[in-house]
């Protein structure tokens, strides 16, 4: 054999190289990557991004662009929302929660300006602040210093109008000027309606006639010629005084609501009329407002006026009329003799005259009937006839001519036919007979 011949490797030392590189693979697949192992060491840092791996590693992108804070979120696609709102939250009641901001907000005002009033409730009441809920995003605070005694016993809970004073800073506000501005807003929409009454002080009189009324603190101009039924006797008499009045204009030039006590009284003669036909005996009292040459002009229970005719003054009060010594205001006494109408109404100082004729007078007239009775005064719209004492009816122009009325004088007799009694109103309907009329 030639020395040079290289020797035949052994199998053995195949084996074994092929084992060693086998052991090596195996050794290399159950390595972990490296990146892996920097997952694991980031994730076991506690780092903040830790919350977006998922048990694999894999970094889950999609929650991490839910809470970045950058120009890189992009809304949640998954939420269906209103009037191009954008909802970037991925957490499972993300939805649910949008539906609710969304139906609460509705009823939130957008945008308050100082100036208004709004009303709310009182939130909470301290020392020094009340707070009030106008369904805004915010409260609106008041200094409890600077309102009134009734305002600060405000409880939690209890309506109120709140004046905007400040939205710069904090909300703030004043419930005593929203409140003045709610009873100016008040006031002057009652004077449409012209039927609510409101109490006022009188606090004085100014110096072109008329007086300053204090409603529930606004300041309001009553006329002196609307401080009465009828002219007043003193004018300073009300003053300090409680009266009812009613808006009845808005004064543009001196930025003041016009009220009316006359208006108010004027609304209570209904039910004095009523009251006064179910008590007409006994000797009445009142307030001699005027006085003509035919009599003495008298106001009572309150609101009522009545005439005395200088026929029915007694020998006192009517030495005293002719010597000019009665005057306005004086106190007079007197009887009802006639209510003509609710603003016509009959009074007489002699005592024969509390007898009541309307009292049982339907059992002393048959309907119809016809009798004897005086003509009392001619009016445009008919004639007023004496009945009896006590009881006047009206003979309509429908039921006589302008010629048939012009034949007769006041005082003269006619038959008159009666056609129905009202004794609850004190109301007789009368016609003119058929052998009464003038045949044409």
């Amino acid at each position: 054999m030639s020395a040079n011949k290289s020797k035949r490797p052994r199998i053995s030392d195949k084996a074994t190289q092929a084992t060693i590189e086998l052991v090596e693979k195996v050794e290399e697949a159950q390595t972990p990557p490296q990146n892996f192992k920097e997952v694991e060491e980031v994730k076991d840092d506690g780092n903040d991004f830790s919350e977006f791996y998922d048990e694999s590693g894999e970094f889950l992108w999609d929650k991490y662009e839910g809470t970045c804070p950058t120009r890189n979120r992009f809304p949640n696609p998954h939420i269906k929302t209103n009037n191009g709102d954008k909802v970037f939250s991925r957490e499972p009641y993300a939805q649910e929660l949008y539906d609710l901001m969304e139906g609460y907000s509705a009823k939130i005002k957008p945008i308050i300006n100082e100036g208004e009033i709004h009303a709310g409730t009182i939130h909470a009441v301290t020392q020094e602040w009340i707070t009030i809920d106008i369904n805004y995003r915010e409260l609106v605070y008041v200094k409890a210093g600077k309102e009134s005694e009734e305002v600060r016993g405000m409880l939690p809970g209890d309506e109120a109008a709140v004046l905007i004073t400040d939205t710069k800073g904090t909300l703030s506000g004043s419930i005593t000027g929203g409140m003045k501005h709610k009873i100016f807003s008040d006031l002057r929409d009652a004077i449409e309606e012209g039927n609510t009454a409101w109490v006022g002080t009188v606090k004085n009189m100014i110096e072109n006639g008329g007086y300053i009324v204090r409603v529930q603190g606004i300041d309001c101009f009553m006329p002196g010629s609307l401080a009465g039924i009828n002219k007043l006797s003193d004018f300073s008499s009300i003053i300090g005084e409680e009266i009812y009045v009613v808006p009845v204009s808005f004064s543009g030039e001196r930025g003041t609501i016009v009220v009316s006590h006359r208006k108010y009284l004027q609304a209570l003669i209904p039910g004095a009329i009523a009251e006064l036909k179910e008590n007409l005996e006994g000797i009445k009292k009142g307030k001699v407002t005027g006085t003509a040459k035919y009599g003495v002009f008298v106001e009572f229970n309150q609101c009522l006026t009545g005439m005395i005719h200088s026929n029915e003054l007694n020998e006192e009060t009517s030495k005293s009329v002719r010597s000019g010594q009665i005057k306005p205001g004086d106190d007079i006494e007197f009887f009802v003799k006639d209510i003509i109408s609710n603003t016509k109404i009959t009074l007489t100082q002699k005592e024969s005259s509390t007898f009541n004729p309307w009292t049982d007078i339907s059992s002393r007239y048959q309907i119809p009937s016809v009798v004897e009775a005086t003509v009392k005064t001619k009016k445009d719209y008919g004639m007023f006839v004496n009945i009896e004492d006590g009881v006047t009816g009206l003979l309509h122009v429908s039921e006589i001519s302008k010629d048939k009325m012009a034949e007769y004088q006041n005082g003269d007799s006619i038959n008159v036919q009666i056609t129905r009694i009202e004794e609850s109103t004190m109301k007789v309907y009368l016609k003119l007979p058929e052998e009464e009329k003038e045949v044409v």
